[in-house]
């Protein structure tokens, strides 16, 4: 059997971490990056493991210590993979299932946020034939490296989310425009509109009553993945600290015992949005912490240190949903 974990720790040392400047540089994450992660078996982890929540998460914040960039746009795939796995569109699942699991294809996610009834920033009206398709996305990650993307719509005449695959590539109704981000830039991010286009009832992977009340253990489960997200620019930190010469054993510990409280929150044991924004000002505190460390090189542009403290940032905002960004606010300024 495949550990997964050391599978992709050594793809983190010896692929992605020591291209991490360049990647960060240039903009651009080297093709061969995904070609490793498919041939290796990545793309496909999701089915390859009797826990693939547990494994997900673990997996991905060792490859986000590597390469944020590669490891963000790497991770996009799983979300439009499971929810096509969970389709009753058999005809959808048979084109495309296979080459996602294999990452012959790889996906894109525009995730249900945008579909949020209170404010539908994507929206689906029925026709005869399908879905017309209107409103704006405004991140979508890995335009230009995966092939198709899976959108997420809310139909406000039936308040259902409609979730469905497109290409990912511009069309006469459908416009991306890159967005430079502060850390991982390289991933490709766009905001990507859609002007009337038109959605065949073949393309739909699934429609859904709009759920209200709390937490499901899908959306438990989707949060703490997104956590590993902190947690890997945490270890990033706390790797490189070690590496020049400082390392820190009781930030070690903290680390472990957030990880821990985001497995726990995840089955409903604690508070899952508390735990996730302990997440993100940890990854400030190690960035800080390895920041200081380094010293004046910190500043300097193409350095490891100053990288990590922009993507520290980062990962206050990014898959931040607005019950995580109030925990972290009112930590910081308690009432």
């Amino acid at each position: 059997m495949t550990d997964w974990v050391q599978q992709a720790q050594h793809l983190t040392d010896e692929v992605l971490r020591p291209a991490a400047t360049e990647v960060d540089g240039s903009g651009m994450i080297p093709q061969s990056h995904f070609e490793t992660l498919r041939d290796q078996g990545f793309y496909g982890l999701a089915f390859a493991s009797t826990d693939p929540v547990s494994t997900l998460a673990d997996v991905g914040e060792i490859l986000v210590s590597g390469c944020l960039a590669t490891a963000f746009v790497w991770a996009q795939h799983h979300g439009t993979l499971l929810r096509l796995m969970m389709s009753r569109n058999d005809a959808l699942k048979a084109q495309f299932l296979a080459d996602l699991r294999s990452g012959a294809v790889t996906a894109g996610v525009s995730g249900s946020g945008y579909a949020n009834p209170d404010n539908p920033l994507v929206v689906a009206t029925e026709t005869d034939d399908g879905y017309t398709i209107t409103g704006r996305a405004p991140f979508v990650t890995g335009w230009g490296y995966v092939d198709v993307i899976g959108v997420t719509a809310y139909d406000t005449r039936a308040d259902k989310t409609v979730t469905f695959l497109i290409d990912a590539i511009d069309g006469p109704n459908i416009h991306s425009k890159r967005i430079p981000l502060s850390a991982a830039d390289a991933s490709n991010t766009v905001q990507l509109t859609f002007n009337g286009h038109d959605i065949p009832h073949t393309a739909v992977i699934h429609v859904r009553k709009t759920p209200r009340g709390g937490l499901s253990i899908a959306d438990r489960a989707i949060l703490r993945i997104n956590g590993s997200l902190a947690l890997g620019v945490a270890r990033a930190c706390l790797t490189e600290a070690a590496r020049i010469g400082h390392p820190s054993p009781p930030l070690w510990e903290t680390h472990t015992t957030i990880r821990e409280a985001l497995n726990n929150a995840a089955t409903g044991d604690g508070d899952i949005y508390d735990a996730r924004a302990r997440a993100s000002q940890f990854a400030v505190t190690a960035a800080n912490y390895v920041a200081t460390a380094a010293g004046s090189r910190s500043v300097q542009r193409g350095e490891p240190t100053e990288r990590m403290v922009r993507e520290a940032a980062f990962s206050m905002v990014c898959t931040t949903i607005p019950e995580v960004k109030s925990r972290i606010l009112t930590t910081c300024h308690p009432q």
